[in-house]
């Protein structure tokens, strides 16, 4: 707070209020003018005396003075505390001047030096103020002597001018009074208002760069407000002040259409997206409940895959320790029965009992892969993706796959368009998933490995606005019952299998916020297909601001 009761000398609204008051000077000055052309000012006076040219140049220097008051203060020049000085001086003399030319106190203009002196108080502190009430108090005294012996008037006002000059007294500090509070007032409210626009704009900025996405909707499905995460997790929608959440995401707008009959209801399933966006899980929060149709809804949206990271590295977190025990308890009696089953192999036994020991070796080596594929989960940590050239990339993992499984390099097909696709992924973490998916298309495509064909073919997805793979093959494929649980932990149609292939795959590419689905293709084989992030770890192009 300032010490004293002025005005800040550069604030604007000080500079507005001398504005509006040289208005009414104006007003006033103008007033006078007509008065005197019209000749309506013997009409309103009772004064044996009236003294026609001094009202006359005294009305229109006020006037002119006042008109060239207006070009200060549009230039500001001088400060504002030397204009009010001038400007309350020029008042009094003016004043006095006409109210001596129609006789003195008893004409009752002396009553608009108090408009004067209260419009002075909202600008100077008190004793400056005072000062200038004591001024015109005795100018009025001076004013009245000179008359009474001038004029030789029967009658003296000197208790009328007296009691003008006390009540000028009086306005002047109940006015300083009154405008100290008011400036006092005005400046904890602008201290409150800067607080209040603070908070408003750190709290949208807090909101616009939340990973959560936020969306402000009306009652009628209209998006207010949608933050970066939010238009990332919509395919970087085009959001403006009237867009209809029903023509962004038809899923998401028949949720809050449920939750506003059933607000009390339980969270459903993650709401699925096409072409390779993550899935999202919503939340709805009534932030004006009293306004029904009028009020608004803040909608949170997650992405449903790094939600299913966090659960699942917290399951892990808490059984690794107890899984990784275990494995390691069960290998050490499955090593005694593998080692029994080959002693037993290489001695003389007959067919009955040589196809039970090749049970016994084939269920161990199973075994052992279902341990070390527990183990690889518990120790599964998280990868450290690199902005990585795909072809390239592919071409070296073509050649090295092939010369792994003898297969010739016209099985292995590549077809990257545009040829500089860039994704962001571990390099040794993509290795094991496209290793795996190939892996699997040979192994459990259901054809001879001098048959199968594995053909990847990526680039950029324009429609999702991702680059993108898929790992397909000419086999059997998958129905669409076991579609739907191929990715389920232990969940295998192979007697050979562990179920944990297409699981662990699935781990490794999400935990590179990357996405795989399968896509059943109508002239049979599988197809799987990855969406990335693109180069610099952004899923979608900048959003448009």
């Amino acid at each position: 707070m300032r010490p004293d009761n002025t005005l800040p000398l550069t604030s604007d609204a000080a500079w507005t209020r001398l504005r509006l008051f040289n208005y009414f000077r104006i007003s006033l000055a103008l007033f006078f003018v007509v008065l005197y052309f019209n000749g309506w000012v013997e009409l309103l006076i009772r004064e044996q005396y009236f003294n026609r040219e001094l009202f006359y140049f005294s009305s229109i220097a006020y006037l002119i003075i006042s008109l060239s008051f207006m070009l200060t203060i549009r230039q500001r020049q001088p400060a504002l505390i030397s204009q009010v000085v001038i400007q309350t001086c020029v008042d009094i003399v003016l004043i006095l001047l006409l109210m001596h030319a129609v006789g003195g106190v008893r004409s009752g203009l002396g009553m608009l030096l108090i408009i004067n002196i209260a419009m002075t108080s909202l600008f100077l502190p008190l004793r400056t103020t005072l000062l200038f009430a004591a001024l015109a108090t005795v100018c009025l005294l001076l004013i009245q002597i000179y008359t009474q012996l001038t004029l030789s008037l029967d009658q003296t006002h000197y208790v009328q001018t007296g009691f003008l000059g006390l009540l000028l007294f009086t306005v002047a500090y109940l006015s300083s009074s009154l405008s100290t509070r008011l400036r006092q007032t005005e400046a904890l409210a602008a201290e409150q208002s800067q607080e209040l626009e603070s908070a408003v704009q750190m709290s949208e900025q807090v909101i616009r760069n939340m990973r959560t996405g936020i969306l402000v909707v009306r009652q009628d499905g209209v998006i207010e407000m949608a933050n970066r995460a939010a238009r990332n997790l919509l395919s970087n929608a085009y959001i403006s002040g009237n867009t209809s959440l029903d023509k962004v995401s038809p899923k998401l707008f028949e949720r809050f259409i449920e939750w506003q009959f059933n607000a009390d209801m339980q969270a459903q399933k993650p709401i699925q997206q096409s072409h390779g966006l993550p899935d999202i899980q919503p939340g709805f929060s009534n932030i004006e409940p009293g306004k029904g149709k009028h009020g608004r809804t803040l909608v949170f949206l997650e992405d449903a895959t790094q939600l299913n990271q966090r659960f699942q590295q917290m399951k892990l977190a808490s059984l690794g320790r107890l899984t990784a025990s275990i494995a390691h308890e069960i290998r050490n009696p499955l090593a005694a029965i593998h080692h029994a089953s080959q002693l037993l192999a290489e001695s003389e036994l007959d067919a009955a009992d040589a196809k039970l020991t090749g049970i016994i070796h084939t269920q161990v080596k199973r075994l052992n892969t279902i341990v070390e594929n527990v183990l690889q989960l518990s120790r599964q940590q998280r990868g450290a993706p690199e902005d990585l050239e795909l072809l390239p990339w592919l071409q070296n993992f073509q050649a090295e796959f092939c010369n792994s499984k003898g297969i010739a390099t016209e099985q292995f097909r590549l077809n990257i368009e545009p040829a500089d696709t860039r994704i962001h992924f571990d390099p040794s973490q993509l290795h094991q998933v496209i290793w795996n998916l190939c892996n699997n298309s040979l192994y459990h495509g259901g054809r001879n490995h001098d048959a199968i064909v594995i053909d990847i073919q990526g680039g950029f997805s324009y429609d999702a606005e991702q680059p993108y793979i898929d790992i397909i093959d000419n086999g059997n494929g998958i129905d669409a019952d076991t579609a739907q649980q191929i990715f389920e932990p232990f969940y295998t149609t192979s007697a050979e299998g562990t179920g944990l292939g297409l699981y662990i795959t699935k781990e490794v590419v999400e935990s590179n916020r990357a996405k795989i689905t399968h896509i059943a293709l109508p002239n049979g084989g599988a197809c799987f297909r990855i969406y990335f992030l693109q180069q610099g770890g952004a899923g979608q192009p900048a959003e448009n601001t």
